[in-house]
Parts: C-alpha cells; structure tokens; sequence
C-alpha cells in the first residue's frame, strides 16, 4: 500500500481551483454566446427577447453578434446571427446552436457539435440555424474560437 504525504495531498486539492477559475484553459468555453427566446402573448402575437454574453473578452474584441432573429417557417423555429469582424486579418472560429422548450428544457442535447467557419477582415457574416422540432421556443449559439 502506497501512502500519499499530506503536503502532496494538500497541494492535489490547491491545484483543482485552477481548474474552475482559469476557464480560457478549457476547449469547451465559448467566448460569445448569443440568446433569443419566443413567447406568444395573450393577442396570439409573438414577444422576442434577446441577449448577448461575453465569456471570453478576447474574442469579444475581435467579434462582434450584431443581430440575432428569429422566424416560424411553419411550426419550427429558425435562427439567424450575423456577426461582424472587428479584426482586420482573417480568423478561424467554430459555433453550436442549442434549442431549448418553452420550460427551458435543452431538445437533442447530444445532437450538439462545433461547426467551424471563418471570418475575413472586417467581413459581416450570417449564420443560421433549424430547430430540431417544433416544440423549440428558444435558441441558444456560442462561438469560440479554433
């Protein structure tokens, strides 16, 4: 049996903290994340409410979310982003989409994967996205960078 000494034991448990606290070291934290969800009111019309979060301030300066939209084509919810570069040179990003119920409840979860694209100095760029069933009331994207 191997005994572990306190100090080493203590210094294992210091470390876990960095881990929490220093999220850019994580390849899953997205740097933007932009948010958009529908609510019929009580007149049968749609209300929309939208908002954008900075994770990462360094892809904030280099990325801009300029508009987030969103339309019924049917019964299913579509997603349209477009983003502007505030660089001058060419960057590689990825992005994801998630969809969420009107309780909040994330639909396909696991469908979920980065889909890498790339902006050019000072470009404007549209992505768009399809809910996976009609049932989705909210959209969720977050971009990262590659």
């Amino acid at each position: 049996m191997k005994k572990i000494s306190v100090l080493a034991a203590a210094a294992a448990l210091l470390a876990l903290p960095a881990l929490v606290l220093f999220p850019g070291c994580r390849s899953t934290t997205s740097g933007i994340e932009g948010s958009s969800t529908v609510m019929m009111d009580a007149d049968g019309g749609y209300q929309y409410s939208e908002y954008v979060v900075v994770n990462n301030p360094k892809v904030a300066r280099g990325l801009q979310i300029s508009t987030l939209s969103q339309e019924f084509v049917g019964d299913i919810l579509r997603a349209q982003i477009t983003l502007v570069s505030k660089y001058s040179k060419t960057q590689q990003y990825q992005y994801r989409f998630s969809w969420f119920d009107e309780s909040g409840v994330e639909l396909d979860a696991g469908a979920r994967h980065w889909i890498p694209f790339i902006m050019y100095g000072n470009e404007t760029k549209t992505l768009q996205g399809v809910a996976p069933n009609p049932s989705a009331r909210q959209f969720k994207i977050n971009i990262r960078t590659r």
